[in-house]
């Protein structure tokens, strides 16, 4: 009785410290955020709204960016904050802080499509880069970027926000090119915009496996990611600082 009795309190507690807005269902668990990837650093969603439709009011506990997939004005109808209409262009990206909840509108005749990264661990000292990704914030792009900043080599880089513990770029790799590292980070993940993409397109040399369009690059081990198509193919570079 005392060991079920136990099992069941933190079971009890759990629950209440991954869910603490009443009414509102995880992310995770709305119907429109498909979960692809997660590990113990972040968890990738892909949503789709479709033309006219609604979320389930849903809570991010962590902060979260995303990135648009195609044009779009989506209604961001946040608990107890008057109604938001964001207009986003193809491949822009937005961080949003956590520990809210919201219901997203798509108000357009196409659906909503973008990719939802959750960063499960605190970040601090966010600021944008060479994308308005915080709205409210200056935009902070070096032309080219200092050379202590150069994290990759094969690629076209897109730097577009940091944080002290991360940093996210668009990366474009050229048909037959290869990205490969310069720095050193604690990790690397690639997000492949097209999950079709991953393992046919982009393939990696080196110890890294993809699951549900992410891979992660270990630390510390020499990887490349080359593309074998015959177009340019764009993906998400979040590097652990």
């Amino acid at each position: 009785m005392t060991i079920t009795r136990t099992l069941l309190l933190l079971s009890i507690a759990g629950a209440a410290h991954a869910q603490s807005i009443p009414g509102a269902v995880l992310a995770v668990r709305e119907p429109h955020h498909h979960l692809a990837f997660e590990d113990s650093t972040l968890r990738v969603l892909r949503v789709r709204v479709n033309a006219h439709d609604t979320t389930l009011l849903h809570e991010h506990g962590p902060d979260y960016f995303w990135i648009a997939l195609g044009p779009s004005t989506v209604v961001n109808a946040k608990l107890g904050a008057p109604d938001a209409t964001i207009t986003s262009a193809d491949l822009s990206i937005h961080y949003t802080f956590g520990k809210f909840a919201h219901v997203a509108r798509n108000p357009g005749a196409k659906p909503f499509d973008n990719i939802t990264v959750e960063l499960l661990r605190p970040q601090t000292d966010v600021r944008n880069l060479c994308e308005r990704a915080i709205a409210d914030k200056p935009i902070g792009c070096q032309s080219p970027p200092p050379k202590a900043d150069i994290a990759f080599s094969g690629a076209g880089v897109h730097q577009a926000f940091a944080s002290a513990e991360t940093r996210v770029s668009l990366v474009t790799i050229a048909p037959g090119a290869s990205l490969k590292p310069i720095l050193k980070s604690r990790g690397t993940w690639i997000i492949a915009l097209d999950s079709a993409d991953a393992g046919r397109s982009l393939v990696f040399t080196g110890d890294a496996k993809w699951v549900g369009g992410t891979a992660r690059a270990p630390a510390g081990a020499a990887w490349r990611l080359e593309n074998h198509g015959k177009k340019l193919v764009r993906a998400i570079a979040v590097e652990q600082r």
